[in-house]
This record gives structure tokens, C-alpha cells and sequence, in this order.
């Protein structure tokens, strides 16, 4: 029952230092507008555009 706990106890420190990376990265990550985002995308075109 030790040798499970322990086990458990590793893959929950796993879990939460992969998700603390996770994090991190996402937050370096700059959010742009919709059209800045199409803007950077050659021959980009968007769907159900009226303009």
C-alpha cells in the first residue's frame, strides 16, 4: 500500500509541475485581435465573412 501511495504521490507531483509548464509557456503567448491574426496568415481568407 506504501510502494501505491508513493507511486500516486510522484505522478501527482508530474501532473502538477507539467501543468505549471503549461502554464507558463501559455502565458509568454500574446493575444492578438482576429484580424491581426489573419493578417500574419498569407492567402488567408475567413469564412462567413460579409465584407
Amino acid at each position: 500500500m506504501t510502494e501505491f501511495l508513493i507511486q500516486w504521490f510522484w505522478y501527482l507531483i508530474a501532473f502538477a509541475v507539467g501543468a505549471l509548464v503549461a502554464w507558463l509557456a501559455a502565458r509568454r503567448i500574446k493575444p492578438t485581435s482576429e484580424d491581426e491574426a489573419f493578417a500574419d496568415l498569407p492567402h488567408a481568407t475567413r469564412t462567413g465573412d460579409s465584407r
